[in-house]
């Protein structure tokens, strides 16, 4: 009996660091927060991206980050719904799991990706996932990148300079072992444009004026 009731301690205390290490990086992302002017977005995402970039490399606008803001979003959403979920439409009236999740499975779901520019001119990428079996709960992946504009090799480079669990930033090597349990060049080959390298956590998107 005795070891029963220490059994059940054992479980009842895990259980409890268990859920509040799971509530201490709860967040989500709200859908008020997604690009609006990139999801109501008529026709094809890439040619309109393709028109981002020749404002940014041949027009030269003097708003270079915000239009590669608007380039990345509409990669994620073209991304999404050409390799993904074509029905994904989360700021319509649908009230599907089709329309308003990227994946709804039986153990896990994913239901935003959205890339924002912050002050420091880095780009943040957010992803938004979590379970609504067993404990109802998410939280959100924020991956802080470092950009370069390449003016002359019509080239804009990403690169990993941090990554967050809700308010808690991780190691690269918590990264690393996570990726390394999954298959990098299948999500790799889900980005509709540009070059996603998932071992030097590196994005590079060009553009060719000819």
């Amino acid at each position: 009996m005795k070891f029963i009731k220490l059994l059940l301690a054992v479980i009842i205390i895990v259980l409890a660091v268990v859920i509040g290490l799971l509530y201490s990086v709860k967040a989500d992302v709200e859908e008020s927060e997604l690009p609006i002017n990139v999801y109501e977005e008529q026709g094809n995402l890439i040619s309109i991206m393709n028109a981002r970039m020749i404002e940014l490399f041949i027009t030269s606008v003097g708003n270079e980050y915000t239009v590669i803001e608007e380039v990345l979003n509409l990669v994620v959403l073209d991304s999404i719904r050409e390799n993904i979920n074509a029905d994904y439409d989360p700021l319509s009236d649908c009230e599907t799991l089709e329309c308003n999740y990227i994946i709804h499975d039986d153990t896990y779901y994913l239901n935003h990706i959205i890339v924002e520019l912050t002050e420091d001119d880095q780009f943040l990428v957010r992803v938004s996932l979590g379970s609504d079996k067993i404990v109802d709960y998410n939280t959100v992946f924020s991956f802080l990148f470092d950009v370069e504009i390449k003016y002359t090799d019509f080239e804009i480079s990403l690169t990993l300079d941090t990554y967050h669990v809700g308010n808690k930033e991780l190691s690269i090597k918590i990264l690393d072992t996570i990726f390394k349990n999954l298959d990098k060049e299948q999500i790799e080959n889900q980005v509709s444009a540009g070059d996603l390298d998932l071992d030097e956590y590196t994005y590079t998107i060009s553009f060719s004026p000819f």
